[in-house]
This record gives structure tokens, C-alpha cells and sequence, in this order.
């Protein structure tokens, strides 16, 4: 019996310039699903885990799984 196969997602934090951070979700692969910029690091940490939990919320496995 074969299990879901679920993705597996990652938050990058990257300071761009002085005052700017850069934040994105990337999937293990490397491609951007979800990306951003903050003014500080505590807010790009914030949006960015943010972004990880509502994109988590609306996968399409979740139906499945509470069926």
C-alpha cells in the first residue's frame, strides 16, 4: 500500500539591502510559489510563515483527508 505523497515546502529569509528582507516559499525542487519583501526581519518571518500556513490550509489533499 502506497501512501499520500505529500509536498514538502520551504521559507527562505534574504536581506536585500540595508532595510529590506526578501521572503519566499519555495518548493523542495526550487520553484517560488509564494514570494515577498518586508521592511524588517520579524515581518518577512511573519508574512512568510504566514504564506506557508494559508497555502497549507488550501491544499487540495486536505479534502481528501478529512473525508
Amino acid at each position: 500500500m502506497v501512501g499520500p505523497e505529500f509536498p514538502i515546502f520551504q521559507v527562505t529569509l534574504a536581506q536585500r539591502r540595508r532595510r529590506t528582507w526578501s521572503w519566499s516559499v519555495c518548493t523542495v525542487q526550487g520553484a517560488v510559489v509564494m514570494q515577498g519583501r518586508e521592511s524588517s526581519r520579524p515581518a518577512a518571518k511573519y508574512q512568510a510563515e504566514r504564506a506557508l500556513f494559508m497555502l497549507l490550509l488550501t491544499a487540495p489533499y486536505r479534502s481528501r483527508l478529512s473525508a
